[in-house]
């Protein structure tokens, strides 16, 4: 074999990764191999991987050579084990990668697959998005309605994306031609999954997105929210108003995505099947679609606000 750094060099000649994934694996992996020349006391361009000094003599002379082996590779995971998973799991991808290459180019063995590090050891302890309570839907909408400098959109923005639990993206890919204002439906045709996927509105919301298109002169192949420079709205600028809408209604931080934790965990509350729910939030899989449900948050099933009504009356008029 080569040296290290010449296997290196031909790994980065001949390796199908995107540019900025092979640049993120190159810097690993020169980490790694500076880790060897510390380790071996060796300069990096005389080190060979299958000949890499176990023992040493009272000297510091070396008396055996061996290819490098899985505890070589465990013991530059003890040292890295002080980072962040996501350190760990990028060194695990490049150097699996790697190995991987010299296994196929040159029947060398691959010690990743003998190393007793497991990553998922390392896994963070999952955090629970914030849902919103009805009680503070209703606040965030309030808020809507006594700050909004555009009503109109933001409210029905934000009442699609709480009520069919779609994702941003999906919600912002939306174009007028994609629905049906007669039927209380639209269909997403760019989704995470690939899969396109009906969604069904609110009774009666068909038509109010309706009148929304046509106060704002939307054509058809428009989509439904654009700005005044026509471009369409970006996560950014919606991750913006909510923060802006909850901070006047001193309401808990939450993000764009914990909306569509909300839809599914409302959901669960009104007695909803699992597999239900997961059809509407469009996963593949009921884990998934379990971990989108809170049932340890507390919530108000029966919440009424005596100024409900008003609201939703004045939006009616408004919209």
């Amino acid at each position: 074999m080569k040296t290290v750094l010449e296997e290196l060099e031909t790994y980065n000649n001949n390796v199908r990764l995107s540019k900025k994934t092979l640049s993120n694996y190159n810097y690993l992996l020169k980490k790694f191999i500076s880790y060897l020349s510390d380790e071996m006391n060796t300069k990096a361009k005389d080190i060979y991987l299958d000949k890499v000094i176990l023992l040493k003599d009272s000297s510091g002379q070396p008396l055996k050579y061996i290819p490098i082996n899985s505890l070589i590779i465990d013991n530059y995971f003890l040292f890295l084990k002080d980072k962040s998973y996501y350190v760990l799991k990028d060194n695990y991808k490049a150097l699996m990668s790697f190995f991987r290459f010299l296994e196929n180019n040159y029947f060398f063995e691959n010690p990743m697959i003998h190393i007793k590090f497991q990553l998922k050891d390392y896994l963070p302890e999952k955090k629970f998005a914030k849902v919103l309570t009805r009680g503070n839907i209703l606040k965030l909408l309030n808020s809507i309605v006594t700050h909004s400098n555009d009503l109109m959109t933001d409210i029905l923005l934000f009442t699609l994306l709480i009520s069919t639990g779609c994702r941003i993206s999906e919600i912002l890919n939306l174009k007028c031609e994609d629905i049906d204002f007669e039927n209380d439906t639209f269909l997403l045709i760019k989704t995470k999954t690939k899969h396109q996927r009906m969604i069904f509105l609110r009774t009666g919301m068909g038509h109010e997105i309706q009148k929304y298109a046509l106060k704002s002169n939307r054509k058809a192949s428009d989509y439904l929210f654009i700005k005044d420079s026509k471009k369409k709205y970006t996560r950014n600028d919606v991750d913006i108003l909510l923060k802006k809408y909850l901070q006047l209604a001193n309401l808990p931080s939450i993000n764009i995505h914990g909306l569509r934790h909300t839809f599914a965990t409302l959901m669960a509350d009104q007695g909803s099947p699992i597999d239900i729910i997961r059809q509407l939030l469009g996963h593949e899989s009921l884990i998934t679609t379990k971990e989108y449900i809170h049932p340890h948050y507390v919530r108000n099933k029966n919440f009424h606000i005596p100024n409900n009504e008003l609201i939703f009356d004045y939006l009616k008029k408004k919209l």
